[in-house]
């Protein structure tokens, strides 16, 4: 397991000396891997200026504090007021973590999120059960799914290799070595606390 993150010019030297110096932009584009792609599960108006991007396993305890402790503040104060969108992507730490992940894939999309929450505020129970499939399914099928959506979704191999693919991907290209790991715009942030939280939202 990985372990567990316009002013007018008093003079021709002011407007060019910057450009001689090789002043940066004010901005670094963002790395195209941390905008929101096709086929990513997106919470929040496609619009919304900020763009937040979670890293996240299921079976993380620390992803399950963030989603049941902070990520409903986030939602409340920035993701339904249209200031940020949450993009969701699966980094699964273990066998049942994958489990999840992929099984969630299979919920309607107007009901992964509220899916996805569910696991998280029920993962101690779900997570170290005798037969974690099992207690899998039944949260599923809560959800409304049938058995043979559920069946289908586990021996689904093309979202399976999909889904180990971008862990790989964040693993190699963004250095992604723990979870949650969340970035705002871009940059890494500090998830422990709401007020950490939204003070880099802020920033952003």
């Amino acid at each position: 397991m990985l372990t567990r993150r316009q002013f007018l010019p008093v003079a021709a030297a002011s407007v060019t000396l910057p450009t001689l110096l090789g002043a940066q932009p004010a901005f670094a584009a963002v790395d195209p891997l941390l905008l929101a792609r096709e086929g990513d599960r997106v919470l929040g108006k496609a619009e919304a200026p900020i763009t937040i991007v979670e890293y996240a396993s299921f079976t993380c305890p620390h992803c399950a504090h963030f989603a049941n402790k902070v990520l409903p503040e986030v939602k409340k104060n920035w993701v339904e007021t249209g200031k940020a969108k949450l993009v969701y992507r699966d980094f699964p730490l273990d066998r049942v973590a994958y489990e999840a992940a992929i099984l969630a894939r299979a919920v309607p999309g107007d009901r992964y999120f509220a899916f996805i929450d569910t696991l998280f505020a029920q993962q101690e129970k779900w997570a170290t059960a005798k037969d974690t499939k099992a207690a899998l399914s039944q949260l599923a099928k809560l959800a409304g799914l049938g058995a043979s959506d559920i069946d289908a979704a586990f021996a689904n191999k093309v979202v399976g290799d999909a889904i180990l693919a971008q862990r790989l991907e964040a693993a190699e290209k963004l250095k992604v070595d723990s979870t949650p790991t969340l970035f705002i715009n871009g940059k890494k942030a500090d998830h422990g606390t709401y007020e950490s939280f939204s003070k880099a939202l802020s920033a952003a």
